[in-house]
């Protein structure tokens, strides 16, 4: 068993406490606030709680750590995780920029420890069984990709951190990076950014709402991603088919619908999937890589991918006709 510690009291780490692990246990939570961690370990009956994420690491009884901190305060806790000898899963976005990444990368390299970025759609059977049909062709060659994954802030009443630009909130890097690493995911090359346009908050200056178009060889991807609309599906069109996935994007534990068209015979296809738990499954695939002593798919080049195709799509909105809103 892979003994885990939290670092800090997120509400995204609730979604595999208390739920049942094959070969990982929750032993410890740390938060700079000593009575919120004590209050959240006795919450989900987590043996240790800690006031500090430095005595966290210093128990040589846990041997990886999951770091759902906000982005901008990744790279630091992921290097001295690696520094204690921890394994590290940290939370999507890896890091707001690729020089905080290649530290962090360099940094699990270094101790022999290691990394994954945690995106939990990667978990999901209907995403599994997309990334089969492409792979199996299916689909034909995949020409065009329609990925969407936006929500309402102000409704949904989201994390302030989002917000915060020194955080390193805004669309882009919160939920954008799952475009990029959907490509990725599907085992397209790496793209090159045709065109991109970005509103941002005049307050704050995050991107409140991105809209980019790629090239990956030869499959074009449009990626819009937001917080001021509700969107959330994809849609793969290939030279032998198309599927449309909607609302799959998110962790919420709902049955899930593939809506296949295959243009032989006019074959229409629909693939329910029953709800599951993507943070389990993903909990328990780090720890199996971390007991096989295995790479995990989201490594970090991934990360590193990732993150420099969303500076690129910054760089290429800043010179094109990015708007305010």
């Amino acid at each position: 068993m892979i003994r885990f510690g939290i670092l800090g009291t997120a509400a995204i780490a609730r979604s595999f406490l208390g739920m049942p692990l094959r070969n990982a246990v929750i032993s410890a939570v740390a938060s700079r606030d000593a009575t919120r961690a004590a209050s959240l370990a006795r919450e989900h009956g987590i043996p240790l709680h800690y006031g500090r994420y430095e005595d966290l690491l210093a128990d040589p009884s846990i041997d990886a750590v999951y770091i759902p901190l906000p982005p901008a305060l990744h790279a630091p806790w992921v290097v001295k995780a690696a520094e204690a000898g921890k394994h590290v899963l940290v939370e999507k976005p890896a890091a707001p920029s690729s020089a905080d990444v290649q530290c962090m990368v360099d940094a699990c390299r270094k101790h022999n420890v290691l990394y994954m970025e945690g995106f939990m759609y990667r978990f999901k059977a209907i995403h599994r069984r997309v990334r089969e049909m492409v792979n199996s062709g299916d689909l034909g060659d995949v020409r065009y990709i329609d990925f969407n994954w936006c929500f309402n802030m102000k409704a949904l009443r989201r994390s302030p951190f989002r917000l915060d630009a020194k955080a390193g909130g805004g669309a882009l890097n919160d939920l954008g990076v799952y475009g990029a690493d959907f490509l990725r995911f599907l085992g397209l090359p790496s793209p090159a950014v045709v065109h991109a346009s970005i509103q941002r908050e005049e307050t704050g200056g995050v991107d409140m709402f991105s809209h980019a178009v790629l090239r990956a060889g030869g499959t074009l991807m449009s990626l819009t991603c937001g917080f001021t609309c509700d969107a959330n599906y994809y849609v793969l069109g290939g030279d032998k088919g198309s599927v449309y996935v909607p609302g799959s994007l998110s962790g919420r534990m709902v049955p899930n619908v593939a809506y296949t068209h295959f243009l032989d015979n006019d074959r229409r296809v629909e693939e329910l999937f029953q709800p599951e738990n993507p943070y389990v499954a993903e909990l328990e695939y780090f720890a199996g890589c971390i007991l096989r002593g295995v790479s995990p798919e989201a490594d970090g080049e991934g990360s590193l991918a990732n993150v420099r195709i969303l500076e690129q799509i910054k760089a290429s909105a800043a010179d094109s006709d990015s708007l305010r809103g």
